[in-house]
C-alpha cells in the first residue's frame, strides 16, 4: 500500500480526485451521522408528544369514569365505550385491565367475550421504554408493546379508582408504525439529499440540508399543533356530551323520584286549601307551600323538555303559522303590559320538517323572554325572511341592554338572572336549533334593543 502511494504520479487531477474522495468520505460520514441524530431527536420528541397526548386523554376520561364507575364490568365497558367514541377516529386504542383477574375486560381494537387473559393478549410482551421487564398486574405509566399486526404500540397506563381501588387500570395506546415509517422515509430522503448536494457543491449542500431539515421540523410542528387543536376540540365535545348525559340522568331521577310525590303533595294541599276550617294565616302558609311545589314541578318539566330528543314531524310545518299561534297564546300578557307588536311575515318561505312540539317551546321561550324584558308600554318585533337557502327568524324587544357577561353565557344550561328561573329555557333553544342544523345568536345594545336571531337551513325540510 505504501509503495503504491510512493509510485503514484501526483498530478493535479489526482490530487483533486483524492481530495474529492477524502472530503466526500468526511462529509458523508459527518452528514449521515448528523442526519441520524436529527431523525432520532425528532422521533424522541414526537414520542414525548404522544405520551403527553395519551396523558391528556386519560386525564380527561379518568374523572368521568371514576364518577360513574360500577363494579359490574359490562356496565363499565359500555359506559367507557361511549366515552371514547370521539377519540377512536384519531387512531387511539383503549383497554381496561382487571389486575385482580389479570385480564383485559375492554379493548377498543377487538371485541372481548369473555375477558382475555393478559398473558395471551398483545400486551403480554409489554416492556418499559428502556426495555426492562414489567408486571402488568402492578405497573402504571409508559410502556411499549407490539400489536397483533406487529405494529409497535406506545401505551400509557393509569389507575381507575372506584370503590375497589387499585384493581382497574385504563390503558391508552398509540400505534407508532406510521411515525416510525415516516421517520424511516425522512431519514432516507435526508441521506439522498445530503449525498446529491455534496456532488454539486459541498458548501451549498450543507446549507441546503439545513434548510430541508428546518422545513421538516416546521412541517412536523404544524402537524403536532393541528392534532393538538383537534384533540382539544374533541375534548370539548366530550365534555359537552357528558354534561348533556348528566342532565339526562338527573332528569330521569327527578321524573322517577319527584313526579309522583309532588302530585300527591299538590293534590293534598289543594284539598286542604279549600277547607273552611283554616284561618287566613294558615291559608297563606298553604298557598306558599303550593307555590313552591308548582315551582319544583316547573323545574322538572323544563329539565325533561331540555333532554327530550328531537323528533321530526311527519308533515312539514309552517313556522310563520306556528309563530302566530305562539303570539296568540301570549296576547293577554302583552295586553296586560300594554306592549305593541310589530310583525313581518315571509311570503316565499316554505314549510319545513321540524320537531313541531319542541320548536313551539323554542318560540314560546323567546316570546316570553321578550315580554318579561320589555318595559311597560314597550314594543316587541318578530320577523321571518328567506335568504338564499336559509330561513331567518328574529325576535326583538326594547328595555335595558344586556351586559356582555349575560350575552356570553345566556345559552349555558342553568345560567339565569331571574330569582326563580331554572336557566334551561335558552339552553333548550340552542340545543333544539342546533339539532336542526341551525344556529341562534343574541345581540343587545341601546340602539337595537335585545334581538334573538335563529338561522335554519331549508335543507332540513
Amino acid at each position: 500500500m505504501v509503495s503504491l502511494i510512493r509510485n503514484l504520479t501526483w498530478k493535479p487531477s489526482t490530487v483533486s480526485w483524492l481530495s474529492f474522495v477524502l472530503m466526500g468520505l468526511i462529509v458523508a460520514g459527518v452528514g449521515l451521522s448528523g442526519t441520524a441524530h436529527v431523525v432520532n431527536y425528532l422521533q424522541q420528541r414526537l414520542t414525548v408528544h404522544s405520551i403527553e397526548h395519551n396523558q391528556q386523554i386519560a386525564s380527561a376520561l379518568i374523572p368521568q369514569i371514576e364518577a360513574s364507575f360500577r363494579i359490574d364490568q359490562q356496565e363499565s365497558a359500555e359506559m367507557l365505550s361511549r366515552k371514547i367514541a370521539d377519540y377512536k377516529a384519531f387512531g387511539y386504542r383503549f383497554v381496561v385491565l382487571d389486575r385482580n383477574d389479570k385480564t383485559i375486560v375492554l379493548d377498543s381494537g377487538a371485541p372481548l367475550t369473555p375477558p382475555l387473559p393478559i398473558d395471551k393478549s398483545w400486551l403480554a410482551p409489554a416492556v418499559r421504554l428502556d426495555g426492562s421487564e414489567v408486571t402488568l398486574s402492578s405497573e402504571s405509566g409508559v410502556l411499549r408493546s407490539l400489536g397483533k399486526d406487529g405494529h409497535p404500540m406506545l401505551i400509557w397506563l393509569q389507575e381507575i379508582k372506584p370503590a375497589d381501588a387499585g384493581r382497574w387500570v385504563l390503558g391508552i395506546a398509540t400505534d407508532q408504525k406510521t411515525l416510525i415509517d415516516f421517520m424511516g422515509d425522512l431519514h432516507w430522503h435526508l441521506d439522498i439529499v445530503m449525498l446529491l448536494t455534496f456532488v454539486l457543491i459541498t458548501f451549498l449542500g450543507y446549507y441546503a440540508m439545513r434548510s430541508i431539515g428546518r422545513a421538516y421540523e416546521r412541517r412536523l410542528e404544524s402537524q403536532v399543533q393541528e392534532r393538538t387543536q383537534a384533540f382539544e376540540a374533541a375534548h370539548k365535545e366530550v365534555l359537552h356530551k357528558t354534561r348533556l348525559a348528566t342532565i339526562g340522568q338527573t332528569a330521569a331521577v327527578l321524573a322517577h323520584e319527584m313526579r309522583n310525590p309532588l302530585s300527591s303533595i299538590k293534590f293534598a294541599l289543594s284539598g286542604l286549601r279549600g277547607s273552611p276550617h283554616l284561618e287566613d294565616r294558615e291559608h297563606r302558609r298553604v298557598d306558599l307551600v303550593l307555590g313552591e311545589v308548582n315551582r319544583l314541578d316547573t323545574l322538572l318539566s323544563e329539565t325533561l323538555d331540555y333532554v327530550r330528543p328531537v323528533k321530526l314531524s311527519a308533515e312539514p310545518v309552517n313556522l310563520e303559522i306556528l309563530l302566530g299561534k305562539v303570539l296568540g297564546q301570549q296576547k293577554p300578557l302583552m295586553e296586560e303590559k300594554g306592549l305593541r307588536l310589530q310583525q313581518e311575515g315571509c311570503h316565499d318561505c316554505t314549510a319545513m320538517r321540524i320537531d313541531k312540539n319542541q320548536f313551539h317551546q323554542v318560540l314560546l321561550n323567546l316570546i316570553k323572554n321578550a315580554i318579561e324584558a320589555s318595559p311597560q308600554g314597550g314594543e316587541i318585533g318578530t320577523s321571518l325572511r328567506r335568504q338564499d337557502d336559509k330561513l331567518i327568524i328574529e325576535i326583538t324587544n326594547g328595555g335595558e341592554p344586556l351586559s356582555e357577561e349575560i350575552q356570553l353565557n345566556a345559552f349555558e344550561p342553568f345560567f339565569t338572572t331571574k330569582p326563580k328561573g331554572t336557566g334551561l329555557g335558552l339552553g333548550l333553544v340552542k340545543r333544539v336549533v342546533a339539532e336542526h342544523g341551525g344556529s341562534v345568536t343574541l345581540t343587545s345594545n341601546a340602539e337595537l334593543g335585545t334581538r334573538f336571531t335563529l338561522i335554519l337551513p331549508f335543507a332540513s325540510s
